[in-house]
C-alpha cells in the first residue's frame, strides 16, 4: 500500500492551505489547478461540472495554458460517448467515485479498443488518465482530470494524493456555494426599500452590526436611541447578553418592532398595533379617568365580568399588563393624534364620556 513521505504531507497541507486562501464564488479557480498540477505533475489538470439529465456542462476549469478549442462545447457524440469513459463505467457499476487510473479498470488494448479512447484521449495524445469526483447526485457529475501522454502512468502514490485531497475539494466546493448564496441574499437585502417592515441584522465576532439592510437601518433608529457605527443600541445588547429566547419588543405609536436572534442574525419585524374596538376604547378612557370595573359596568350598562374581559382584550393589544400601563398607552395616542381630542368622543353620542351616570 502507496505511502505518503514527509515532503508529500507537508506539499499537501500547503496546497490546502493556499487552496482556501483564495477563496470566491467559484470554488476552483485556474490558479488552484496550477497548484494541485504541482502536487500531481501531469500535461492536463482540469475541472469540470456536467448536469447529465440536461446534457449541460456546468463548469469547464482548465489549467492555464491547458486550454482548448473545444472544451467548452460538448456535442451529442460525446454525451453518448461519455458513458463508455472505462473509469465513469466503473464508477456506476461500483458506487464508489475514488480516484483511478485508466490503468486501473482496463488493459492497454482494451484502452485502445474503446470508442471513448478513440474520439476523445487519442487526438490528443492522451494515454494516461487519472480522474476524481466529487461526491454528489448521480446526474450532476464534479470531476477532476488528469492527464498526461505517452511516457510513464500515474502511480499510486497520485492516486492516494487525490483521494486525500477529495473531502478538502468537497469542502471547497461548499464554501463557494455558501459565499455565492450569501452573496446573493445580501444583494436582495441590499435592494429592498427602506420603508420594507422587515430587516436584518448579520452580528459580527465582537457583537457589533457586521451588516445591516435599509429597513434595519430606520427601524433600529425608529425604535431606540440613535447609535454611531456599527454599535447596536444599549437595549439590543444587554437583550442578547441576557440569553433570552423570546423576542425583543418596543413600541412606538401604533406601531411595534419585534427583535428575534437565529445565530448571529437578528430579524427585525415590525407590525401595526392591532386597533382597538369602540368598546374598548370607550372602556379604557374611563379606566383612564379612574374608573374602577365596577363604576365602567355601571355607567355603560354592562356587567363587571364584561368590562373585565374588554380590558384583557386591551393589555393584549397594546402589550401591557396593568391599567396603569394601559392607561398611559391611551394617553400617548390622544397626544399623538395631535388634537387634544378624546378618540372615544369622537365616536357619536353613544360613547361619549359624561360626567354622570347614564341612569
Amino acid at each position: 500500500m502507496a505511502a505518503l513521505s514527509t515532503s508529500d504531507a507537508e506539499r499537501l497541507l500547503r496546497f490546502v492551505a493556499e487552496a482556501e486562501s483564495i477563496g470566491g464564488d467559484q470554488p476552483f479557480t485556474g490558479d488552484v489547478l496550477v497548484e494541485l498540477g504541482r502536487v500531481i505533475e501531469a500535461d492536463w489538470v482540469s475541472y469540470t461540472e456536467v448536469d447529465h439529465l440536461g446534457r449541460r456542462l456546468l463548469a469547464y476549469v482548465p489549467r492555464p495554458g491547458d486550454e482548448d478549442d473545444e472544451g467548452t462545447e460538448i456535442d451529442d457524440e460525446m454525451w453518448e460517448l461519455m458513458g463508455e469513459h472505462p473509469v465513469c463505467r466503473h464508477w456506476r457499476r461500483t458506487g464508489r467515485f475514488v480516484a483511478l487510473r485508466l490503468s486501473d479498470v482496463v488493459t492497454r488494448r482494451e484502452l485502445h479498443q474503446n470508442r471513448f479512447y478513440d474520439v476523445a484521449l487519442r487526438p490528443w495524445g492522451v494515454e494516461h488518465e487519472l480522474k476524481v469526483r466529487l461526491a454528489s447526485p448521480s446526474w450532476h457529475a464534479k470531476t477532476f482530470m488528469f492527464g498526461r501522454k505517452l511516457g510513464r502512468d500515474f502511480s499510486k502514490r497520485d492516486r492516494l494524493v487525490l483521494d486525500l485531497l477529495t473531502p478538502h475539494f468537497a469542502r471547497l466546493w461548499e464554501a463557494a456555494r455558501t459565499r455565492r448564496l450569501l452573496a446573493a441574499a445580501l444583494a436582495e437585502l441590499e435592494r429592498a426599500p427602506e420603508t420594507d417592515t422587515t430587516g436584518v441584522v448579520l452580528l459580527g465576532p465582537s457583537g457589533g452590526m457586521e451588516f445591516e439592510s435599509r429597513p434595519a437601518h430606520r427601524l433600529l433608529r425608529t425604535y431606540f436611541a440613535a447609535v454611531g457605527g456599527a454599535r447596536l443600541p444599549a437595549a439590543v445588547v444587554e437583550w442578547l447578553k441576557s440569553g433570552s429566547r423570546d423576542p425583543l419588543y418596543r413600541r412606538q405609536g401604533a406601531q411595534s418592532l419585534a427583535v428575534e436572534r437565529s445565530g448571529d442574525t437578528l430579524l427585525l419585524r415590525e407590525t401595526q398595533q392591532t386597533a382597538l374596538t369602540a368598546r374598548e376604547r370607550e372602556v379604557l378612557a374611563w379606566v383612564a379617568r379612574g374608573k374602577t370595573n365596577a363604576q365602567i359596568a355601571e355607567l355603560l350598562w354592562l356587567a363587571p365580568s364584561t368590562v373585565r374581559k374588554h380590558l384583557e382584550n386591551v393589555y393584549e393589544k397594546l402589550g401591557v399588563t396593568t391599567r396603569t400601563a394601559a392607561a398611559a398607552r391611551f394617553l400617548g395616542v390622544i397626544d399623538a393624534d395631535g388634537s387634544g381630542e378624546n378618540p372615544a368622543d369622537r365616536e357619536g353620542p353613544s360613547r361619549s364620556l359624561p360626567e354622570t351616570s347614564k341612569t
